[in-house]
């Protein structure tokens, strides 16, 4: 074959695409019937010759196809017109690939400049137009530092005082401090009972969901907010009252003389432990509930940034998603263009090489076998049965000629040759 190789067999676009007209074949198969005939007499049918003679045929045939120019270039046409399309859809590919690679890069930058963000809104939030202290997390901590011992406090006061106020019995001589506080106040609640122990241990929470509630109705605007935080203080104000007479009436009790008058509300009025027992525990409280008022405020400030954070991250992620999405289509359209490519490529080297039209080379070749073998069974002088050995003997060299050139099948009519890589 020369310089030229089988690429592939395929099923011409048009089964009576031949190189020469029909008319045309039907007298070539008499000159090669004719041919076989003289050749076969020539050398007694020997299948030696027949071989040779056969091979000879096939160059004579694939030579004359390369050199009808006009009938090769007729037979390439819907090879060249495949080609054209390709390379006009890998163009249109390769804009595509381009517009996908300049979203990809465009959401890249979007996700970097959201990043940034990210990390500077923090210290410069109002370049961000997030309305927020900038030393909001600073406050917040030293809020906290101050926040923690003062409900430890009013925890410790109010177990003891409630303790003190509604279960205990004082000792003779026991000092107002030790009437407030009490270090073994919930072990003597355990011993006195587990309903002791339970009310001296949630009063210290009805006084923090007081100062909650207190927080909530200071940040929604309306004069009945304003009431219901007035009422809030009262009660707080009067339980500690409370708690501050019964503590104050037993030391009282425990101190007084014969003369001494019945203690009573204008009595407690006019005694200094009742208001330092009051004050010890509302004071502390209002201090407590307006250092947890401004500790949430400053975390508020600090939830806008999160939040502000969360959003862009949120952001962020959907165009990680959509980033991802544009690549598998990248992905997709760099396996079509590489498809094209190497269908350009191959059509190409068809279009440089030539279309051999198979079927009808062997009718030709069909023809020259039949006049070699009529000889042998018309003219040669033989036994039948020699005869017979001999046409079979034809027959084997002929088919394993076209099995030689891989021809040796009838599903496709031309049979298409590429130059050598």
């Amino acid at each position: 074959m020369g310089l030229l190789k089988r690429l592939t067999q395929l099923t011409s676009q048009n089964s009576n695409e031949t190189i020469e007209k029909p008319e045309q074949i039907e007298n070539q198969k008499v000159t090669y019937h004719d041919d076989g005939f003289n050749k076969s007499k020539a050398c007694s049918g020997n299948t030696h010759n027949l071989k040779t003679s056969l091979d000879t045929l096939y160059e004579s045939f694939e030579k004359k196809c390369k050199e009808d120019f006009a009938n090769q270039e007729r037979l390439k046409q819907p090879y060249i017109a495949e080609q054209k399309g390709k390379k006009t859809t890998l163009l249109n590919k390769n804009e595509e690939h381009e517009r996908l690679e300049k979203k990809v890069r465009d959401i890249n930058n979007e996700i970097e400049n959201l990043e940034e963000v990210c990390r500077k809104v923090r210290t410069n939030p109002e370049d961000y137009i997030v309305d927020v202290d900038k030393k909001a997390s600073a406050k917040f901590w030293i809020g906290i530092s101050f926040l923690l011992p003062l409900a430890a406090y009013i925890f410790v006061f109010y177990i003891s005082t409630s303790f003190s106020a509604f279960f205990r019995e004082f000792d003779p001589g026991i000092s107002l401090f030790q009437g407030m506080f009490d270090p073994q106040a919930l072990s003597k609640a355990y011993e006195a009972g587990w309903l002791e122990l339970v009310f001296i241990l949630f009063i210290p929470f009805v006084f923090f969901a007081l100062g909650y509630l207190i927080h909530m109705f200071q940040e929604k605007r309306g004069l009945i907010n304003k009431f219901k935080i007035a009422a809030l203080l009262i009660i707080t104000f009067l339980f500690d009252a409370i708690l501050a007479y019964l503590i104050d009436k037993k030391l009282y009790n425990l101190n007084k003389t014969f003369d001494s008058e019945v203690f009573n509300i204008s009595v407690a009025f006019q005694s200094i432990s009742f208001w330092l027992i009051i004050f010890a525990g509302f004071v502390s409280y209002i201090v407590w509930g307006l250092v947890f008022d401004f500790v949430m405020k400053e975390h508020a400030d600090r939830d806008k940034i999160k939040a502000f954070i969360r959003e862009k991250k949120e952001a962020i992620f959907g165009k990680q998603k959509k980033s991802s999405k544009i690549k598998e289509q990248v992905t997709g359209v760099e396996n079509e263009i590489s498809g094209i490519k190497t269908r350009i490529t191959e059509l190409q080297n068809i279009i440089d090489g030539f279309i051999l039209p198979v079927m009808n080379y062997k009718a030709l070749s069909t023809e020259y076998l039949q006049g070699w073998q009529e000889y042998i069974s018309s003219t040669l002088q033989m036994g039948k049965d020699e005869k017979d050995a001999l046409l079979l003997e034809c027959r084997n060299v002929y088919d394993k000629h076209i099995k030689s050139l891989e021809i040796d099948t009838d599903t496709y009519q031309n049979k298409v040759y590429t130059k050598t890589l």
